[in-house]
């Protein structure tokens, strides 16, 4: 996927700062001295005592800029300059057997993705910390060279790397000044979550702090205004992406009352990949007031995600959105194959599948950012510590940890961006939580002939008149449009609605 530069607090929108997690409702704002946030409102709950279970889970941890002075680097390593890059690159895990399309509405069953394979057996915190920064400082030494050269090459030698959505170059970062609004933003949804309690006890804290910032901004710099807004959004999107229910029903409503375009583009992700009707549904209502071409192509792309949850809930949304205008995009997935199938390269010779994946949140920093850098970071930098495996993830009573300059990454550079997240259990997790937040994208991954005829007996009806979840979901879209029915084919409905054998522009797919 290519995005530009405008677009980057969007994909943070999305949610794509991997980093540690801890307890939400306890977590300790750390704030940036060039920024003067409003007082909490009076009189605020007492954070909860240490070791107090959370109340929406474990809230994964977003740093701010402008921390104080970092410990000396702990690690001084040598890199001799004719090392050849594979060894610069971290172990690949090995590959994963081929298990086919992914048949079930079952997160636990997609297939993971890691930026390097685990060590065999266990070994002692010290030798993991050097291992984390001995890597960090080869992705320094190779991308001081040129930016993103680690990740270039990391790329080009692994296949189950090589379809993911990565963006490099200014399409990843962020200047300055929106950084340093983001990372005001994030620094007033954490001191909202230190009220405790409730998800409404959250949202009257965090609404009480905007208002007071608000008052004291300018009211005639638009610019201002703009980074705000769009980092309020993107912060609150964030770091809410994988609480439960509660809170982001408490964030539809939020969303709800900001007149743009991001928010609109926010809402209607949440009512494709919310797994909740209730939530999802408030999202569709609050979509009908919106600009429709701020959000249709999200409800479009949605329709052929290879996995048939999000095709379903985006023609449901649809339907709910009367948005008849749209029955053409239905029609043309009548059309088409399963979207899961195989498909040909434009040179006809190569075969690849679309299918979504999963990436731990806390295991996989590097592979989603750039590395800060070994010296004093600049203000506007949003820094963030790499987790050890082995490690406790930082308790509430800490805050956010900033033992070492050589385990942070840079958060305001991004390589990828995901479409959702969700929590999953993890076995044998300890010191971690059992529950562990996932991410998800979609791949392209090239197949072999084998492979792909593989997938095609699986997806390909053994009965006629058997339909794909794909067709059931725009079947029934279209029964509720047009309070119509027909043959199951696009060439009935057509005929039907006397419509055009082109689909509409927008259903081309990136």
């Amino acid at each position: 996927m290519i995005c530009r530069r405008s677009s980057l607090f969007a994909a943070l929108a999305a949610g794509t700062l991997l980093v540690p997690a801890t307890a939400f409702a306890q977590e300790q704002a750390v704030q940036p001295p060039q920024l003067v946030l409003p007082a909490l409102p009076q009189p605020v709950p007492a954070p909860p005592a240490p070791n107090v279970a959370p109340t929406f889970g474990q809230q994964s941890f977003i740093p701010v800029a402008g921390l104080a002075p970092q410990p000396a680097p702990r690690f001084n390593f040598k890199i001799d300059p004719s090392t050849p890059v594979k060894d610069l690159l971290p172990v690949a895990p090995k590959a994963a057997p081929a298990r086919g399309p992914l048949l079930a509405d079952d997160l636990n069953k997609v297939p993971e993705i890691e930026f390097e394979a685990r060590a065999d057996q266990p070994a002692d915190h010290g030798k993991l910390t050097e291992r984390t920064a001995h890597q960090l400082a080869k992705i320094n030494h190779m991308n001081a060279k040129k930016a993103d050269a680690f990740m270039g090459a990391l790329i080009e030698s692994r296949a189950d790397l090589a379809g993911m959505p990565f963006v490099m170059g200014d399409d990843c970062r962020s200047g300055p000044e929106r950084a340093k609004h983001f990372a005001a933003a994030v620094a007033l949804v954490r001191r909202a979550m230190q009220s405790g309690g409730s998800g409404r006890a959250f949202w009257t804290n965090y609404n009480a702090l905007c208002e007071q910032q608000d008052e004291a901004a300018s009211k005639s710099d638009k610019a201002l205004k703009e980074h705000l807004t769009v980092t309020r959004i993107a912060a609150l999107t964030q770091m809410l992406a994988p609480e439960p229910a509660e809170m982001r029903a408490g964030l539809v409503k939020h969303l709800t009352g900001v007149p743009h375009v991001e928010a609109t583009r926010a809402l209607a992700r949440l009512a494709v990949f919310s797994p909740e009707d209730d939530l999802r549904f408030a999202a569709v209502d609050a979509l009908k007031v919106r600009r429709e071409k701020d959000y249709t192509d999200v409800l479009v792309k949605a329709l052929r995600y290879p996995f048939p949850a999000v095709a379903r809930r985006a023609a449901d949304a649809i339907a709910r959105l009367e948005r008849a205008d749209l029955t053409g995009e239905l029609v043309a997935v009548l059309d088409e194959g399963d979207p899961r199938l195989p498909q040909a390269r434009k040179n006809g010779k190569a075969q690849f599948v679309r299918e979504m994946v999963k990436v731990n949140h806390h295991r996989n920093c590097m592979m989603c950012h750039a590395p800060g850098t070994s010296g004093v970071s600049a203000a506007s930098d949003v820094t963030a510590e790499v987790p050890v495996p082995g490690e406790p993830l930082p308790s509430p009573s800490q805050g956010y940890r900033q033992s070492s300059p050589d385990l942070m990454v840079r958060i305001d550079v991004t390589y990828l961006r995901q479409d959702f997240s969700a929590r999953l259990t993890v076995p044998d997790a300890q010191p971690w939580p059992d529950q562990q937040r996932f991410d998800f994208f979609v791949r392209e991954r090239a197949v072999s002939d084998e492979e792909a005829g593989a997938y095609r007996e699986k997806l390909t009806p053994k009965e006629p008149g058997v339909l794909s979840p794909y067709h059931k979901a725009a079947l029934a879209a279209l029964r509720e449009l047009t309070g119509k029915d027909t043959a199951p084919t696009a060439a009935a409905w057509r005929k039907l609605l006397d419509a055009p054998a082109q689909p509409a522009p927008q259903s081309r797919r990136e």
